[in-house]
C-alpha cells in the first residue's frame, strides 16, 4: 500500500495532537474505598449494581441502580455518568473500567467511588442518591506558575464564576459547563465544571461554585487546578481539555499526558 500523501499525513497528525486523548477514559484520578464487609449478599448486590450500570451507562451517559434491600438482604445503590461532551466510544470504555477499577480496588467494601476525567462511577449501602455531596474533597493543582500571576488570576477567577453560573442555569442543559477566556495573544484559559444528574440544577450550581471558591486556597497562580467532589468538580487549564476541542498555542492536550506535572491534595479522606 503506498504512504498517504504528505498534506493527507499532515491533517492526520494535527487531528491526532489535537484530539484529548484516550487515557482520560481508562486511567482513574483516584479511587475511594470504605466500609469493610464480610456479607455475601452485599457482595451480590455489589456485582448486580455493576453490572446494571455499565450497559446502562455506556448507552445513555447516566445511569442508576439499586440491588439487595428484600427480605433483609443488604441494599446498594449506584451511580455511573460520562462528562456530556465526551464521544460515546470513549463513555463506554470510561465506564467499563471504572467497573473494574472498583471490583478491584474496592472488594470487600461497601462505599466506593473511581474519577475519570471522562466518568465517574459510585456505589454505596446508603442511599446517595438526589443528595449533593461534598464530604470527599480531591484537589488536583498544576505545579507551573503562571507568566503574569494577578492577571492570570483575575481573569481565571471570571472565567470560573461563569462555569458555576452556567452549571447551574436548568436552561442551559444543567450539569455541564464549558467556558474560555483569552487572556493575551499566546495564552486561553480554558475552564469546564459538571455535576451528576441526580441532584437538582440549584444544588450543581452551588457545588461548582464551592469547588471553585476552593480553588484559591490550594491553586494561586497556578496553571490549572481541579476540584473534584462525589457530585460535581471543577477544572481549569492553559490547554484545550474538553470537547469539541478548540485550537490553542500549547495545541490540545488531556491531564493525563501531564501527570507528572500535578499535585494531589485530599481534603477530606
Amino acid at each position: 500500500m503506498a504512504p498517504p500523501p504528505p498534506a493527507l499525513l499532515l491533517l492526520l497528525l494535527a487531528a491526532t495532537a489535537l484530539a484529548p486523548q484516550i487515557c482520560s477514559a481508562v486511567d482513574p484520578i483516584t479511587t475511594y474505598c470504605a466500609k469493610n464487609f464480610t456479607g455475601a449478599q452485599t457482595q451480590s448486590s455489589i456485582t448486580q449494581v455493576l453490572s446494571t450500570l455499565v450497559p446502562r451507562a455506556s448507552a445513555t451517559y447516566y445511569a442508576t441502580a439499586t440491588a439487595g434491600g428484600i427480605g433483609g438482604g443488604a441494599a446498594i445503590w449506584g451511580l455511573a455518568q460520562c462528562r456530556g461532551d465526551i464521544p460515546s466510544s470513549d463513555c463506554a470504555l470510561c465506564i467499563s473500567a471504572a467497573a473494574k477499577q472498583v471490583a478491584s480496588a474496592c472488594h470487600g467494601q461497601a462505599d466506593a467511588r473511581v474519577w475519570y476525567d471522562y466518568c465517574f462511577l459510585r456505589y454505596d449501602d446508603a442511599n446517595f442518591l438526589g443528595l449533593p455531596d461534598t464530604g470527599y474533597e480531591l484537589v488536583l493543582i498544576n505545579t507551573a506558575n503562571a507568566s503574569d500571576p494577578f492577571e492570570f488570576d483575575m481573569a481565571e477567577s471570571k472565567l470560573m464564576a461563569r462555569v458555576a453560573a452556567e452549571a447551574g442555569d436548568k436552561a442551559s442543559g444543567g450539569g455541564l459547563a464549558r467556558e474560555t477566556a483569552r487572556l493575551d495573544s499566546a495564552t486561553t484559559i480554558y475552564g469546564l465544571g459538571w455535576c451528576t444528574r441526580d441532584i437538582t440544577a440549584a444544588d450543581c450550581g452551588l457545588c461548582v461554585a464551592q469547588a471553585v471558591a476552593e480553588m484559591p486556597n490550594y491553586c494561586r497562580f497556578r496553571r490549572g487546578c481541579r476540584v473534584l467532589y462525589s457530585s460535581c468538580m471543577a477544572r481549569y487549564e492553559t490547554y484545550p481539555f474538553f470537547f469539541p476541542v478548540t485550537g490553542g498555542q500549547d495545541g490540545a492536550m488531556d491531564g493525563s499526558s501531564h501527570a507528572g506535572e500535578y499535585e494531589t491534595v485530599i481534603v477530606n479522606p
